[in-house]
């Protein structure tokens, strides 16, 4: 095969490319670029495009005691609320170039026909597939640390998407954690004893490296963490270095906390770059006991536990199924390049709100 025009055709009809847009792995990232949203928002295909989300779980309320044969006692409180799910749409178009189609040519013409075949489809994979995952991974961390999605693009288009904001569950920081006169564990421990109160337990603790370096300079950390000392008059003597990211998790798992999970990924604008999760957010979700099921294809699937939701993935325009969308075509007319673009109807839905505490404008 020496065509390029019928390579693009023969993976667009055979199923290769749809198989690529419908791989439900690739949310997950792989090494080093491992998505880890998706471990708490993962992806679930809807039918519609817009609907009434009825399960948004705020507390449970304990079942009465009764006689064997009397009927169930109802409970008055409202232990569930709804969202008004409306899916947005997110798209992108990328240009094999001539260049590029000169050097895949090249190898069309002197290798076997999978190689300029794998050329291609990870070139398809890493600007059209991995783009459109990314926009639902960049919403997933605004949904959880701001309550918010901002959906924005051409000619001014900007719209917000609120989500569910429970009292106190998002809050500045109360003092400077880089000031040695201040105990940042009092903001940590403060949202712990929230989710606790919520009948929460802390399941996982994410931040940047940019807080954990924070954390590890400050001297009351470095006093629970043995690096630092306390003298007779109550006055902290500091040492040489800082808290190392096992002794802070120590001093976190002798108040029955799990360890910090950096988070440090970043994803590229055409003007610079952006960090998934907020430099300034130190972010507490608890064990939700929600899991969902991924279907991998081949009777396999997956399970993620302890999601706090799901992001949906609706029907994109023009298709009759939901999922991503991806194309892409030979021009061999001058100059000669190969056009890809995909597109999706997608938006994170948070179906525990009252199992994410998040500590922000941390300084």
């Amino acid at each position: 095969m020496a065509d390029i025009a019928e390579l693009v055709n023969q993976l667009m009809t055979d199923g290769t490319v749809p198989t690529i847009a419908r791989n439900a792995n690739a949310q997950f990232g792989i090494a080093p670029r491992s998505y880890l949203g998706a471990s708490l928002l993962p992806e679930r295909m809807v039918d519609e495009n817009a609907y009434r989300e009825e399960s948004i779980i705020y507390r449970t309320v304990i079942a009465n005691d009764g006689t064997r044969y009397s009927p169930s006692q109802k409970k008055g409180a409202a232990l569930v609320g709804s969202f008004l799910v409306e899916l947005g749409n997110s798209d992108i178009a990328s240009e094999f170039t001539s260049r590029d189609y000169d050097a895949l040519l090249r190898i069309l013409n002197t290798r076997p026909s999978m190689d300029a075949a794998a050329s291609l489809l990870s070139w398809l994979d890493r600007t059209v597939n991995l783009a459109l995952i990314e926009k639902n991974e960049k919403q997933r961390w605004e949904a959880i640390v701001s309550a918010s999605v901002v959906r924005s693009g051409d000619n001014g288009y900007t719209e917000t998407v609120s989500y569910s904001n429970p009292a106190n569950h998002r809050a500045a920081a109360g003092g400077t954690w880089s000031s040695d006169s201040y105990d940042p564990f009092a903001d940590i421990l403060a949202m712990a004893d929230l989710l606790e109160s919520k009948g929460y337990t802390v399941g996982r603790i994410i931040t940047s490296r940019t807080v954990l370096s924070i954390l590890a300079g400050n001297d009351k950390v470095k006093a629970r963490t043995g690096v630092a000392t306390i003298n007779a008059s109550g006055q902290i003597t500091a040492t040489a270095g800082r808290a190392t990211r096992d002794a802070i998790n120590g001093a976190l798992e002798r108040d029955g906390l799990p360890a910090i999970e950096t988070y440090d990924l970043q994803y590229r604008t055409q003007t610079g770059t952006g960090y998934f999760l907020s430099r300034s957010a130190f972010v507490l979700v608890a064990t939700t006991g929600q899991d969902e099921s991924i279907d991998l294809g081949d009777t396999n699937s997956l399970m993620v536990a302890n999601t706090l939701g799901y992001t949906a993935l609706g029907r994109a325009a023009g298709q009759a199924m939901p999922g991503r969308v991806l194309r892409m075509e030979a021009f061999e007319n001058k100059p000669p390049r190969i056009e890809a673009e995909g597109w999706q109807t997608s938006l994170p839905v948070i179906t525990n709100p009252e199992a994410i505490a998040v500590i922000t404008s941390i300084s």
